[in-house]
């Protein structure tokens, strides 16, 4: 027998499906019939604690702290297999998407995601691009008759962080490098 979970009714959001359907549009979480197809065929579902009908069920009831700190939104491969499947045509990718842009603006993403977001931040990629890695790549590109890459818009990044709210993360880093002082 499992141990029930008690939630006070002080602590539902009771706007939060609102704000996401705002944002979702069409194929909103609303129409969700909790059938779990979404769930039944999702790749990571026995790696996560919420599976994707009740991240949304969650969603609807206005467990906004429950979801934004579940393992199900930074887990998802978003291989859009759930989206693919749902018969009422909730498009469950993109609302993970969503959530992990609220979570980010709230400053709650995991730790392993922070170091990649300060190095986007700081050059523009994944992996930084500078010094000889850029000149073995431009030389391949060039064998290959492709043109060399050009380095990103840095102010272009930093407004897409500041939209996506990933530039909090960045901000909340900085402060807590300062309490550690």
């Amino acid at each position: 027998m499992t141990e029930e979970e008690v939630i006070d009714a002080k602590d539902l959001d009771k706007d939060f499906r609102y704000e996401i359907s705002e944002k979702v549009g069409a194929k909103s979480l609303l129409k969700c019939i909790q059938c779990g197809v979404c769930s039944s065929g999702c790749t990571v579902t026995e790696y996560v604690d919420l599976q994707p009908h009740r991240v949304v069920a969650s969603c609807l009831l206005g467990l906004k702290d429950k979801v934004l700190s579940s393992t199900a939104i930074w887990t998802c491969s978003l291989c859009h297999r759930c989206t693919e499947r749902c018969p009422k045509g909730v498009d469950y990718s993109f609302i993970l998407a969503l959530l992990r842009n609220i979570a980010c603006k709230e400053g709650n993403c995991p730790e392993e995601y922070r170091g990649t977001i300060q190095t986007i931040h700081d050059n523009g990629y994944v992996v930084p691009y500078t010094g000889g890695l850029a000149t073995n790549i431009n030389r391949r590109r060039k064998r290959f008759g492709l043109p060399k890459l050009v380095p990103p818009d840095l102010k272009e990044i930093d407004i897409i962080m500041e939209e996506t709210g990933v530039g909090n993360l960045i901000n909340k880093a900085l402060d807590d490098k300062e309490d550690d002082k």
